[in-house]
């Protein structure tokens, strides 16, 4: 008895121990993301409604631009994200919803959401012309859909030339991450309204995932 009390309290220490690294982790890889992408988010984010959808929500990145009380339906397959974001929900007042399924299928009703937002996340789904047909159904009458988003570069630049290079393994190693997905061009063709969007550089040291895009799309 007392080996397996002892052996259920290591095992419970040893899983604090891994939480706070984790914890630690996200915290240094959030900081790098608000430095570089907090001030489109802000904007983005600005008059979300009470209710949003999020494309991908990870460990949580976007919780600290929402308003305390909004509720997030959090579209994330990753399970051993969950209890982070979580954590992270508590933190900044948010009422989480989490929805393990991908994004190719979102389980909600046609017409059920008013505001959806995604982060570099549509480099990485299988098919991000599926998940644009089910933001673009699940989004009432006048919905919009707010992103930011790496891109291929220019076919000509020499950015691009970088990306055709390195893309296999980037894949690999950054988790089915496309950097030469055109994904503005597969967001014009998903069927909304209309888009309004601005290309931009990010100034980071990763060369593939430098031109960006940020953009508001009407169902």
């Amino acid at each position: 008895m007392l080996f397996i009390a002892y052996s259920l309290h290591t095992q419970k220490n040893r899983s604090t121990l891994i939480q706070k690294i984790g914890d630690s982790f996200f915290s240094l890889v959030d900081a790098y993301m608000h430095a570089h992408y907090g001030a489109r988010k802000k904007a983005l984010l600005k008059n979300h409604p009470d209710v949003i959808l999020e494309i991908g929500a990870g460990y949580g990145a976007n919780f600290r631009y929402l308003r305390r009380g909004t509720k997030v339906i959090a579209i994330e397959p990753n399970s051993s994200l969950h209890g982070l974001l979580e954590r992270r929900a508590m933190k900044f007042g948010i009422e989480l919803e989490i929805h393990p399924e991908g994004a190719e299928k979102i389980n909600l009703p046609d017409g059920s959401v008013e505001f959806v937002f995604s982060s570099l996340v549509l480099c990485s789904v299988e098919d991000s012309s599926k998940v644009l047909s089910e933001i673009e159904r699940v989004l009432n009458p006048v919905g919009i859909f707010a992103y930011i988003e790496h891109v291929k570069a220019h076919e000509h630049s020499w950015i691009c030339s970088v990306q055709k290079i390195v893309k296999k393994p980037w894949k690999w190693f950054f988790d089915g991450c496309h950097v030469t997905r055109d994904t503005s061009a597969n967001i014009r063709r998903a069927g909304f309204s209309s888009v309004e969007e601005e290309a931009f550089s990010n100034r980071t040291i990763f060369v593939p995932v430098i031109p960006h895009i940020a953009g508001l799309a009407q169902k």
